[in-house]
């Protein structure tokens, strides 16, 4: 098997959801690309962390305090907290709005260049329709997760909001490219949250639907390293052609 190659090497990454899914995925390459780790988490379940910060992502005050203990001189923060089970409200407070506070209240503290990366989600025929929520969602503070899911009537339909937060936080992502041109904000595309492929897509790559995260957890590690410098706004399809199929199919390309 060929090693993989050092491009984080002697780079800080913090990795929120380092505990599971794809953000275990992300905190696993981060480390295999030569980067010292910081996982953010409730549990490390990861032996090669540098140090893990625990958190509770659906309380406020955890998410301040926890920037606060994070050091100034990261050179990456990855954002891929797991989705938890429980209600859309829980939902969009600790995978939406908790990971755009720690990023708000991080960002005057990292150093130029330095690279935050999202979790989006795949845009589908539902997304033109979905607009204003996922307007909403870019401005989506925490503390109002309840009134939000409410609003969008989430709790009538909470398949969706999974997808929505992808949508929002992509979009939110877009805009701090612009808000923060000193750094790299970029979004990772994965097929599912938590990484996995489609079973009919993945038979036919010849891959196990699990290797998805890797997949995507090795885009999360180019966008964070020097060969992306330059690259901010940018929404990346690591998703073993999902994304593709469902565009074409759309658009009868």
């Amino acid at each position: 098997m060929t090693a993989p190659l050092p491009l984080l090497r002697d780079k800080r990454i913090a990795v929120m959801g380092s505990g599971s899914g794809l953000g275990l995925a992300v905190a696993r390459a981060a480390e295999a690309a030569g980067a010292e780790v910081l996982g953010i988490d409730a549990e490390a379940r990861f032996d090669h962390l540098a140090e893990l910060y625990r958190v509770d992502p659906g309380d406020p005050a955890s998410v301040d305090a926890l920037a606060q203990a994070l050091p100034d001189d990261l050179d990456g923060l990855a954002l891929f907290p797991a989705l938890p089970d429980g209600p859309p409200a829980r939902q969009l407070a600790e995978a939406l709005a908790a990971p755009k506070r720690l990023a708000a209240m991080l960002a005057p503290r990292l150093p130029k260049g330095a690279g935050i990366v999202v979790r989006g989600a795949t845009v589908d025929k539902a997304r033109p329709g979905a607009l204003a929520a996922i307007r909403a969602g870019v401005s989506l503070q925490p503390g109002a997760s309840e009134t939000f899911a409410a609003t969008w009537a989430l709790d009538t339909e909470p398949t969706g909001t999974a997808r929505l937060i992808g949508w929002a936080i992509a979009a939110w992502a877009l805009g701090r490219a612009q808000a923060w041109p000193s750094l790299r904000v970029n979004a990772v595309i994965p097929a599912q949250p938590d990484g996995r492929l489609p079973l009919a897509r993945a038979a036919e790559l010849g891959l196990d639907a699990g290797e998805g995260a890797a997949i995507a957890a090795r885009a999360a590690i180019f966008l964070l390293s020097d060969l992306a410098q330059g690259l901010t706004g940018a929404s990346l399809a690591a998703d073993g052609g999902h994304s593709a199929q469902i565009q074409t199919r759309l658009e009868g390309l």
